[in-house]
């Protein structure tokens, strides 16, 4: 009963303004971050509606053969009704089994199944100014990564390691980033591979970028000239594909 109460609670809150109509419709909508799982990318919309109601689902896109895949060989499947509105960017990872998202505008972080069953809403306990930036999962540790921004100070970042209850943390840094842009973007996608960090993000001359990060050290992967990019995966045979507004799907970087 509690986690419908709170649901009710998140929906009426984030719709209050947004009373023109409770109809669904994302055919409009930009898709957002990725994450891949079991031959699959799952994403959600960005909900650019305005109405009130729930307006956000979970995509389902099937991938043909991941190893030399085109986007001929990727389509939707399937989606699912994820009962939110208001939550604005949600970045997505997956831990082999389940989904976690964060929502940029709430800091709120779901888990649900890959039929968009809901487990849980959580908030990760961090200062206000701190804004969410990117979630990946740890696989080494069994564990999530988010990642802020710091509104007071657009060079600076946290990275935090969280256990997938959202209740305990561990490790918790800060660094600065002065290669990206102190605007609006900033980093907004990230991912894990062998115990690399990926961001994905603009730099100060407006371009997207995909840095990876290890012992202190930045490293420009790949530039990125396709500006509707939105979010990164990596897949389990070491690739980083990335997402782009339009429900597009390529790859942007080989990891082996």
């Amino acid at each position: 009963m509690q986690k419908i109460v709170f649901t009710s609670i998140l929906l009426l809150f984030s719709c209050q303004d947004n009373v023109t109509s409770d109809i669904k419709n994302t055919y409009d909508d930009d898709i957002a971050d990725l994450t891949y799982l079991n031959g699959y990318f799952f994403t959600t919309n960005y909900d650019l509606s305005m109405d009130g109601g729930s307006q956000i689902d979970l995509f389902k896109f099937n991938v043909n053969d991941i190893d030399g895949a085109t986007a001929d060989d990727i389509y939707l499947e399937d989606s699912y009704d994820l009962s939110m509105n208001g939550q604005g960017y949600l970045a997505i990872t997956n831990d082999g089994n389940d989904l976690y998202l964060q929502s940029k505008e709430t800091k709120a972080i779901f888990k649900v199944s890959s039929i968009g069953e809901r487990d849980f809403t959580k908030i990760d306990t961090i200062q206000t100014n701190w804004q969410p930036s990117g979630i990946a999962y740890n696989n080494d540790k069994d564990s999530l990564i988010t990642l802020y921004r710091n509104l007071d100070d657009l060079n600076e970042y946290r990275m935090r390691t969280i256990s997938k209850d959202i209740e305990h943390s561990g490790t918790d840094i800060t660094f600065n980033v002065d290669m990206i842009d102190t605007s609006y973007n900033g980093i907004y996608a990230i991912e894990y591979y062998n115990s690399k960090m990926y961001f994905l993000g603009v730099d100060t001359s407006g371009t997207d970028i995909l840095l990876s990060f290890q012992n202190n050290t930045f490293t420009i992967e790949a530039s990125i000239s396709d500006s509707t990019i939105v979010g990164i995966c990596q897949t389990d045979i070491g690739e980083i594909w990335g997402s782009f507004r339009d429900r597009r799907f390529e790859k942007i970087l080989s990891l082996n």
